[in-house]
């Protein structure tokens, strides 16, 4: 393990590629501030520029002031050399870094989670158990990363799956919602599948919706069996009043009432 310490290296020298300089576009306005900055009381050595070591002197984190230091002119800039032992580990670095220091935008968000997605693997556990505690593992670990919530992960991940590009687009530059542009991509969804379909009345339709209903019961329950169960096993020190305990389950209980209300569709396009 190489020791980790501030340098001055040649700005010329300094190389940026993908994925790390897709995922925060430089603002205009953020650049110029930081340049006129530096312009004024030189480069923050607080803030080094982190690179990968030998890998072709790659910009892990820092796009915005290496810019800035161009853009100036500087001739050497301070940088830490550190290591990583993939590409994988040093995008978690780069995206961990910029979501502990502010809360990204929706653009970034959406950039770091289709950058993320695409380093999982392809194929899915066959026990049904087992890929429910694995798909809440890896939301939980990504939401963590990003500095927001498993909720707003996957709203994010239907978003860039499935959404059109007008409501992707919109959601990106912050002309809509994420919770907007997640509820009409679903209800996108919705009609897409209704048009795929014969439409089921009477006795069919009943029994769809208990059957779909006893599944929705069925897994949220896994779900919050896992999570419990996990909870148990990293914290076994810490008990919880009969109070606290009650506390919890009302919040989840309002919580999960709440999105079962909001994403489940009504019987009719008007039932709000």
């Amino acid at each position: 393990m190489m020791e980790e310490k501030i340098s001055l290296m040649p700005t010329i020298a300094i190389h940026t590629a993908s994925p790390f300089k897709d995922l925060f576009p430089i603002k205009e306005s953020v650049l110029n501030e930081i340049a006129e900055d530096m312009k004024q009381n030189g480069f923050d050595f607080a803030h080094p520029i982190i690179i990968w070591a030998g890998h072709k002197v790659t910009v892990v984190d820092g796009h915005t002031r290496l810019a800035a230091a161009q853009k100036i002119h500087l001739n050497k800039i301070p940088i830490i050399l550190k290591e990583f032992a993939s590409e994988d580990e040093a995008l978690q670095y780069a995206i961990k870094a910029q979501s502990h220091r502010r809360s990204l935008t929706p653009q970034e968000l959406l950039n770091c989670l289709a950058e993320l997605d695409k380093r999982k693997s392809a194929g899915r556990p066959g026990k049904l158990a087992t890929f429910v505690a694995n798909f809440g593992k890896s939301s939980e670990a990504t939401a963590d990363l990003l500095g927001i919530s498993r909720g707003k992960v996957e709203k994010l991940r239907t978003i860039k799956n499935h959404a059109t590009a007008k409501i992707r687009d919109a959601v990106a530059s912050g002309n809509m919602s994420i919770d907007k542009g997640y509820k009409e991509t679903m209800r996108a969804r919705r009609q897409d599948k209704a048009r795929e379909l014969p439409p089921l009345t009477g006795t069919e339709l009943q029994d769809l919706k208990e059957s779909r209903s006893e599944a929705i019961k069925v897994s949220i329950i896994k779900m919050v069996k896992l999570r419990l169960e996990r909870e148990v096993q990293e914290y076994p020190e810490i008990g919880y009043s009969l109070q606290e305990r009650n506390n919890l389950r009302d919040v989840i209980s309002s919580e999960i009432g709440n999105l079962i209300a909001d994403m489940l569709p009504g019987e009719n396009e008007n039932e709000q």
